[in-house]
């Protein structure tokens, strides 16, 4: 049964999918070239592992050396997965991964969620001026980063030959801070925000969380709705960000646990609204509070600004902030 949507059984799915659009065997070169365009970058030991525990589960055949195919009972639990699995999956992924999150700001460890961008090797030196940027104008998540070289391997992801990797810490990492000191987190909306002489503004679009089975910002920032180079010149352009509602009677708490991050240089927290007040011109629901962060997507968003062929995966997995380094 592939109805719980962990990391493993997401990985195992996407290769039944792989699997059901071929009418002949496949093997995992192919498949881990296929997966890495959806985000799963898979060593092909891992591939090989996943498609051992499907082929137990009698989900997929193995023919000799020519691969794999998938049965008949892997096809019905395809179709019976997907359907689930596209009901409420963004939020509910979300709220997965910042539930999982574990890093404390007391302590400063713990594992965060993710951002992961497959770069071409020749801009890593534009990559970090890039990174360095943002977070001299507060506009990175937190202050912490991973690379990755070609052929290296780390917690299943695998860099392609002429490729490096960049991790970069999500705002779920900031969620899920949030829920782990007993504030609830609503997910509302994301969008470009527009700023005016390095200040936040107001939402100019706003794609609705609720019901939506693609992530909100990716779908602004593949239209090349953003202009954050122009904000890191200029202090005016547009900048990916998502809008939050707390209860008011967490909103002292919050603000308190915000302030801790932020001495830290975690600089998510774009501003944090009045209860029952709008918040960046979007109205917010009766006794709660608006709180916008900065999009996870945003220094893959001023990479593709400045021309840098690059594939990001937001969110994309857990990993501790000790193994990534203070930029």
């Amino acid at each position: 049964m592939l109805s719980e949507q962990n990391d493993s059984t997401r990985k195992e799915l996407e290769i039944l999918r792989l699997l059901s659009e071929y009418d002949h065997p496949v093997g995992s070169t192919l498949i881990g070239q296929e997966l890495r365009k959806k985000g799963f970058l898979l060593s092909e030991r891992a591939i090989r592992y996943h498609l051992q525990l499907l082929e137990l589960r009698g989900l997929a055949k193995g023919h000799d050396r020519s691969g794999r195919t998938i049965t008949q009972q892997g096809l019905r639990e395809l179709a019976r997965t997907m359907a689930f699995q596209r009901m409420g999956f963004v939020t509910t992924r979300y709220l997965s991964l910042a539930y999982s999150v574990t890093y404390r700001p007391e302590t400063g460890r713990g594992e965060v969620v993710a951002n992961v961008s497959i770069i071409d090797k020749d801009y890593r030196d534009e990559v970090m001026r890039i990174v360095n940027s943002l977070h001299e104008k507060r506009l990175l998540t937190a202050p912490y980063i991973k690379v990755l070289d070609e052929g290296e391997e780390y917690k299943d992801i695998y860099v392609p030959k002429g490729k490096i990797a960049l991790f970069t810490v999500c705002n779920l990492a900031i969620d899920g801070v949030l829920l782990h000191s007993g504030i609830p987190i609503l997910f509302k909306y994301g969008g470009p925000v527009q700023f005016i002489n390095g200040q936040p503004i107001r939402f100019v679009d706003l794609i609705s969380y609720e019901g939506t089975t693609i992530p909100p910002l990716e779908v602004f920032v593949y239209k090349e709705a953003t202009s954050i180079l122009s904000i890191l010149r200029t202090g005016s352009g547009m900048l990916p960000a998502n809008l939050r509602e707390i209860p008011v009677a967490a909103n002292e708490k919050a603000k308190a646990i915000l302030s801790d991050l932020k001495s830290k240089e975690w600089h998510g927290v774009l501003t944090i609204g009045k209860p029952n007040e709008p918040i960046l011109g979007v109205p917010v629901a009766m006794d709660r509070v608006g709180i916008s962060m900065i999009g996870g997507l945003t220094p893959a968003a001023a990479l593709r600004e400045r021309g840098v062929k690059i594939d990001t995966f937001a969110p994309h997995c857990l990993i501790p902030i000790e193994d990534m380094v203070q930029v």
